[in-house]
């Protein structure tokens, strides 16, 4: 789902240059999350993005990620990327940084029909997404 670049850390554990980090989700995974986190007008909006904002979001959320802003900004919530995704998507769609309403998703049973999708469709609404993600990594924008 993430793709980083850089030379990590040194022994001592601490972080050197660490590079750029990014997390590549299709539309609909950016809708199911924000449904599930109860955001559903912004979950109705991400089902929408094109792969263009797709990648926007992926940027911000592996950029509120690597500089561990996402904690900071929701110490309470989701662990891993999941906040650093959901206040990502919440800012593109709002144009402003918060949490979502909920702390903990609701079961996957209560997404609408349309967002239950197989991980094997995801993995395929994913594709537009990898190629916009992989021009601007190596810059063949």
């Amino acid at each position: 789902m993430g793709l980083g670049r850089g030379r990590g850390a040194d022994r001592t554990g601490t972080l050197k240059h660490v590079g750029r980090f990014v997390i590549t989700m299709p539309a609909v995974s950016y809708a199911r999350e924000l449904w599930r986190f109860g955001e559903a007008d912004l979950a109705q909006r991400a089902a929408g993005m094109s792969p263009r904002e797709c990648a926007d979001v992926g940027e911000r959320a592996g950029a509120l990620s690597l500089s561990g802003e996402a904690g900071r900004l929701w110490p309470d919530g989701p662990r891993g990327l999941t906040s650093a995704i959901l206040l990502a998507a919440v800012e593109h769609l709002e144009g402003r940084l918060r949490p979502c309403a909920r702390k903990r998703r609701l079961p996957e049973r209560s997404l609408p029909p349309d967002w239950r999708v197989s991980k094997d469709e995801r993995w395929a609404l994913m594709e537009p997404v990898s190629r916009e993600m992989d021009s601007r990594i190596h810059g063949q924008r």
